[in-house]
Formats: C-alpha cells, sequence, structure tokens
C-alpha cells in the first residue's frame, strides 16, 4: 500500500464526521467476519458441503484481492474507493436474501469478500495518510476497538435473528447501514486524494493467480469430494501460488514482496499473524456449531474482547520479553486455549485463546512493521494485511474440514492444538531481529 501525503481538493472533513465514517464499516467487518460462522448451521440453504464456501469465499476474495484493492485506490483516491467497496459490499451481502441456492449464496460472498479489500485498503490510506501521529495513532486503535465490538456482537446478532426465525434480516441490515456510508462516503470524501497514485501498478495477472492458488489450496482442506480430489486440489493450489511467488520475485513492483518473507526476516511475524487468526475465526466457527441458544453463544462472543484486551497487553510486555519469546508464548496460550474447550471449559478456553490470539496478532503486526526500513513499510503493511486475510480463510477451512471428519469438537480443538504448538516451537529458530 502506497505511503502518501493526504492532499485534499477542497476543505479537509472534520475527525469528528471522518472517524465514523471511517470505522463503521469497519464494525460491520468485524461483525461479518463471526456472524455466519456462529450461525452458518441454521442457515435453512446451506448444506454440509457448500457451509464452509459460503463462509470462506469472504476470506479468500479479501485475501486475494486487499492489496489490488490499495493499488486501485491509490489510482482513484480512498473516498471512491470506500464508495465503490461500500456499494458491492451492500449488493453482493443483501443479495442472499433474494436467492434460494447454496451456489449463490457463495458466489454473492466471494464478491461481498472484494468489496471489503476496497473498504480495507481505503480505510488503511485514510487513515495511515493522516499528517499527525497522535491521529493516526488515534486512528489505528480506535480501527482496532471498533473491529473487535463488532466481532463481538456478530455472534449475538446471528442468534437473536435466527432464534426468532429471521434470518434473512441478516443481510438485509448490514447491506442498509453499509448503503447509507456509501452515501456519505461519496458526497464528503471525493475530494481526498493520495499523492503518489500516478505510481501504483495495478497487476490483475497476479492477483488472479493469487486468487485462484489460494482458493484451490483452501478447497484442499475442505470436506468436499474425494480424499484424491483434495489432494489434487492443494497440489495445483501450490503449483499456481509457486507461480505467484516466481512472478512476484521478477517485478519490480510486487503485489506482495515475497523477499520479506525470509524466516530470519519477517516470516515468523507473518506466520504468527497466519496462525492467530486462523485460530480465532476457526475457534468462533468450530465453538458454534453446538451453540443453540443466546447463553450457549456468550463465550464465543466474549472470546473477541479478550482479543482486544490481548492486544493491550501486547503493549505492557513487550518491553520486558525478546520477540520471539512472546509470539512463542501467545501461539502457547492458544494452543492450552484449545486443550481447555475440548476438557475443561469453554469459558476459560475463550480467555486463553482470545489473550493468545490478540498478543499474537499485536505482536505480528508491530515487529512486521517496526523491524524494516522507512522505504519498505507499504510493502510490510500488504504483507500484513493479506497474511491476516489468509488466516482467517484457513481457519475456517482447517477447522471445519477437520470436524465435518471428526464430527467431535474435542477431537477438532486437540488435533488444531497440536498444530499450532509445533507453529510455536518453530518460532525457536528464528534468528532475525525484530523490532516494534
Amino acid at each position: 500500500m502506497s505511503k502518501a501525503i493526504l492532499l485534499p481538493v477542497r476543505p479537509t472533513v472534520s475527525k469528528k464526521v471522518l472517524f465514523p465514517l471511517l470505522l463503521i464499516p469497519m464494525f460491520l467487518g468485524g461483525v461479518d467476519s463471526t456472524l455466519f460462522n456462529s450461525v452458518s448451521y441454521d442457515l435453512p440453504v446451506l448444506t454440509d458441503s457448500w457451509r464452509l464456501w459460503f463462509i470462506d469465499g469472504y476470506s479468500i476474495a479479501l485475501a486475494s484481492s486487499v492489496v489490488l484493492g490499495s493499488r486501485l485506490g491509490a489510482r482513484t483516491g480512498p473516498g471512491v474507493t470506500l464508495t465503490a467497496g461500500l456499494l458491492v459490499f451492500t449488493v453482493a451481502g443483501a443479495s442472499p436474501a433474494l436467492l434460494n441456492s447454496p451456489e449463490t449464496w457463495t458466489a454473492a460472498r466471494f464478491v461481498q469478500g472484494f468489496g471489503y479489500a476496497l473498504i480495507v485498503a481505503s480505510v488503511a490510506s485514510v487513515i495511515g495518510a493522516l499528517p499527525n501521529t497522535a491521529e493516526r495513532t488515534l486512528g489505528y486503535t480506535l480501527w482496532i476497538c471498533t473491529y473487535s465490538l463488532g466481532a463481538g456482537t456478530g455472534p449475538l446478532i446471528g442468534r437473536a435473528f435466527v432464534d426468532i426465525g429471521a434470518y434473512t434480516l441478516l443481510f438485509w441490515l448490514p447491506a442498509a447501514v453499509a448503503l447509507v456510508c456509501a452515501f456519505l462516503a461519496l458526497l464528503l470524501l471525493r475530494g481526498i486524494n493520495l499523492g503518489q497514485a500516478a505510481s501504483a501498478k495495478i497487476d490483475v495477472a497476479s492477483s488472479v493467480l493469487a486468487f485462484l492458488g489460494f482458493g484451490l489450496f483452501v478447497a484442499g482442506l475442505q470436506s468436499h469430494g474425494g480424499a484424491l480430489v483434495r489432494l489434487m486440489a492443494t497440489v495445483l493450489g501450490c503449483v499456481i501460488l509457486a507461480v505467484f511467488c516466481m512472478r512476484q520475485l521478477r517485478s519490480r513492483d510486487p503485489l506482495i514482496d515475497v523477499r520479506m518473507l525470509s524466516f530470519s526476516r519477517l516470516g515468523v511475524c507473518s506466520l504468527a499473524l497466519v496462525f492467530g487468526s486462523a485460530c480465532y475465526t476457526g475457534s468462533v466457527f468450530l465453538f458454534s456449531a453446538e451453540a443453540d441458544s443466546l447463553l450457549a453463544i456468550l463465550p464465543v462472543s466474549v472470546l473477541a474482547l479478550w482479543v482486544s484486551f490481548g492486544g493491550y497487553a501486547f503493549h505492557k510486555l513487550q518491553s520486558r520479553f525478546p520477540p520471539v519469546q512472546i509470539l512463542q508464548v501467545s501461539l502457547t496460550a492458544c494452543a492450552l486455549g484449545l486443550v481447555t474447550a475440548a476438557f475443561v471449559s469453554l469459558w476459560l478456553a475463550s480467555l486463553l485463546i482470545g489473550l493468545g490470539v490478540g498478543v499474537a496478532m499485536a505482536a505480528g503486526d508491530s515487529y512486521l512493521l517496526g523491524s524494516v526500513s522507512p522505504k519498505d513499510v507499504a510493502r510490510a503493511a500488504a504483507l500484513q494485511e493479506t497474511s491476516l486475510a489468509v488466516g482467517a480463510a484457513l481457519g475456517v477451512a482447517g477447522f471445519g474440514g477437520i470436524f465435518a471428519t471428526t464430527g467431535s469438537v474435542a477431537t477438532t480443538s486437540v488435533i488444531t492444538a497440536i498444530a499450532v504448538a509445533v507453529v510455536g516451537w518453530t518460532c525457536r529458530f528464528n534468528r532475525g531481529v525484530l523490532t516494534a
């Protein structure tokens, strides 16, 4: 994402108007990140073979197009990009209410994910280009808090409307809010431009490769088809992703700078972001599978609040412990939380997983962006956003695929806990210098 200075063509929008206009879409994104994860088993149109695709289509599209969205935003300006993203989010988000097949529902989710990629790119551009450091810090803090608040609200909203038999409102209401925000963004932000717009290269071919490769890779983790079909999908996805990486290595202006992913440099930070995000979305999906009331869904909702607290805790811990140790402990907490969910208590599990995820994601963000030179911050930010979106998709696919195979929340929790613990153990081999 290009780091630029805002050049207002007309008077700057008041922060009292600007921040709510940017953060309401982030709240919607937070709600969406947990809403359908938590009620997918109660949506009548979805069958077992389409449930995971309906949830993951959104994250796959977001992961493969968030950087492309930032390039489009640099060309057209964040106001136009935010408006376009909100309109796409509105139409695609409301479409399932008028459709009655899992195929069309899933297609709408893919389109909605692209719309949210435009939203994220434009919001990040505006906040990152605020001229005052205190305003940027406030903007990022409000972004995280607003998104987390939405994520905690999502399961409660979903269960409340499903329990009264009004699940179609889960599509109409967010779409209505997004439409109002789109009108206001067009009215108030169309005069804001980024100073380096012309320098941004739009590499559609790389985005298509990322979309196909990642989509096929996720398909191999899902519960669709026989084992051989899933294996072939995974292999083909890996091949396409390898082609994508080769293309990025040869590009002078890559969408994702894969050179940064060496384990001794930023690879460990990206790994923490991917698995932290995966633990979060996967846990929401898994623990909601057997929840059938508002009371039963409360631990899942509280999980998001613990994630916010974990992010705050990291800023208190970072000066006292080495970076790799913080990453290891946070992932270990996630693994312990999953085991706790299997054998002890979901309430205690939500505390451990939430704190672990919050610290892992805050640490990954800080070390990823803080360990590069100023000229590489934009590329590191693109890697950061993509890592989070990739983790969101892999969490649902991985947890959901194992749960579909085992049929047991406890077994799934133990298997995924082992995987997370192994990743935490590999962090010890990092030899890079990480700074926040």
